[in-house]
């Protein structure tokens, strides 16, 4: 009988440690989970800034779309601009889904959706947000409420 108490008191000891354990190792891939996201969209950031940098003829469009001066662009003007918008808005669309499994700290992640609410908010990028992303107007909201402290 005694016997049989000290392996059942063995044995819960192994499940709690067990459980205990899965619980760290849990935290731990979440933290590598945000770290890898975090190096990925700085990476991805890094390209596209880089192709920026190095096309001065697309550049000049974004500076002109940023002053809606649009009028004469071409229809490939307007499809390198609109491909340049969803690059952007790419990496804040994943962060803002990633956001509601808390895997984002609030700040960062109010920082960098920051640029989604002014492309969302801009006339000619805007219109690219909108016309691309059905619930546009949901995100913005939903960041505006989220970030409203965090300004």
């Amino acid at each position: 009988m005694k016997f049989e108490r000290i392996i059942t008191i063995i044995t819960n000891l192994a499940v709690v440690s067990g459980i205990v354990l899965v619980v760290f190792e849990l935290q731990q891939n979440r933290e590598a989970i945000q770290i890898a996201h975090q190096l990925s969209l700085a990476g991805l950031m890094s390209q596209i800034n880089l192709a920026v940098a190095s096309d001065h003829e697309l550049a000049g469009l974004i500076a002109r779309a940023k002053y809606n001066d649009t009028k004469d662009f071409s229809p490939a003007d307007t499809e390198r601009v609109k491909h340049w918008t969803l690059a952007i808005l790419e990496p804040r669309i994943s962060s803002y889904h990633l956001r509601s499994s808390e895997f984002v700290v609030m700040e960062d992640w109010c920082n960098l959706m920051r640029d989604y609410t002014d492309l969302y908010r801009h006339p000619y990028f805007g219109a690219i947000v909108k016309s691309d992303l059905s619930y546009a107007d949901a995100i913005a909201a939903d960041i505006e409420n989220r970030c409203a402290g965090n300004n």
